[in-house]
């Protein structure tokens, strides 16, 4: 877990369309993030649906990724954490543009403290709808399945699942669930995480927790559409939420 130099941006659920004004919105962000910024981290779901396949990547994700590489040309470090919208991204972009890609979570070390991060989408153990969906759409056999379909089944395919995703599971998202969240960040500190960031469930929040006298904090990422929001994290200061 090499520490980054300089500052981390941290954001998620950006859920960047087709023909949508954000994917501008996005790019101008990416092209102006601040020059101190060494790392820049996405958790999962930069657009409403993402798969790593060729001839499923549309012209607004070949303009983000561009952009994406164009920060990383100028020597930002670029993390990504699937995230529910997110179907195996590896083959595709692990290496070019993002130096790191997880499915799951991954550690670091931000700002001098260890960091956990994750999407988010598996803190709700209640869940169990959404937790079977996953087990099976992320699944490699799943996905070789798929991948053997002919090209326009795969992206009629894609299109439903783009719709289907925006509504499932509301239920789980009217409510944040704190004591699911606070027994997954007590775990975590007890492996010896201090910071845990999450996205998923588009609410700007901190919660401070003390576990086997290890203090720590879990911060949720705001849903980065709904107000252009990130997390900061810079050396030698507590993180703050900023707007760009």
């Amino acid at each position: 877990m090499p520490a980054p130099d300089g500052a981390v941006a941290l954001l998620g659920d950006a859920h960047l369309r087709e023909r949508d004004a954000e994917v501008e919105a996005f790019i101008r962000f990416l092209d102006t993030l601040p020059r101190d910024i060494g790392t820049l981290a996405i958790l999962g779901d930069l657009f409403a649906i993402w798969i790593g396949r060729p001839e499923l990547v549309r012209p607004h994700h070949r303009s983000v990724v561009d952009a994406l590489r164009r920060l990383r040309g100028r020597g930002c470090r670029l993390i990504y954490v699937e995230g529910n919208h997110d179907f195996f991204l590896a083959p595709l972009y692990q290496g070019d543009p993002f130096d790191r890609l997880e499915a799951d979570a991954l550690e670091e070390v931000l700002g001098g403290r260890r960091a956990h991060l994750a999407h988010g989408d598996l803190v709700n153990t209640r869940d169990r709808q959404y937790r079977a969906w996953r087990a099976l759409s992320k699944n490699r056999l799943f996905f070789a399945s798929f991948s053997l379909l002919p090209a326009a089944a795969r992206r009629r395919i894609a299109e439903v699942l783009e719709r289907s995703l925006a509504g499932t599971n509301l239920e789980f998202r009217r409510g944040f669930p704190l004591a699911e969240c606070e027994a997954y960040a007590r775990s975590r500190l007890r492996a010896g995480d201090e910071l845990l960031v999450f996205g998923h469930f588009h609410e700007e929040r901190r919660l401070d927790y003390e576990e086997g006298g290890r203090r720590g904090s879990v911060f949720v990422l705001p849903a980065w559409r709904e107000g252009h929001r990130y997390l900061r994290i810079a050396p030698g200061s507590e993180p703050v939420f900023v707007s760009s």
